[in-house]
């Protein structure tokens, strides 16, 4: 599965500083439907964030989709703005 309402596409620019402050190494997306790739040592797949091409009713894209096994990195991202260490 995938969630589909938490990385805001306002979000995007500062997720990447972040997840190269902790170790992670940006690639070139691949696809159209790619925003982000990223991959760290230790893991076996790239974290990948998606783009949909639409939304449910026609507005603008606000969220990015991330695979339900990434999350725990989003949330960790989420908590460090949450608390103030940015």
């Amino acid at each position: 599965m995938a969630n589909r309402s938490t990385l805001a596409v306002s979000k995007l620019d500062d997720f990447k500083e972040w997840l190269k402050q902790d170790g992670w190494e940006l690639q070139e997306p691949k696809g159209e439907w790619e925003v982000l790739r990223a991959v760290k040592l230790g893991r076996k797949r790239p974290l990948i964030a998606y783009k949909r091409i639409d939304t449910d009713n026609g507005t603008e894209l606000v969220h990015y989709t991330v695979e339900d096994r990434d999350m725990g990195v989003v949330w960790a991202f989420l908590k460090s703005k949450k608390g103030g260490n940015n």
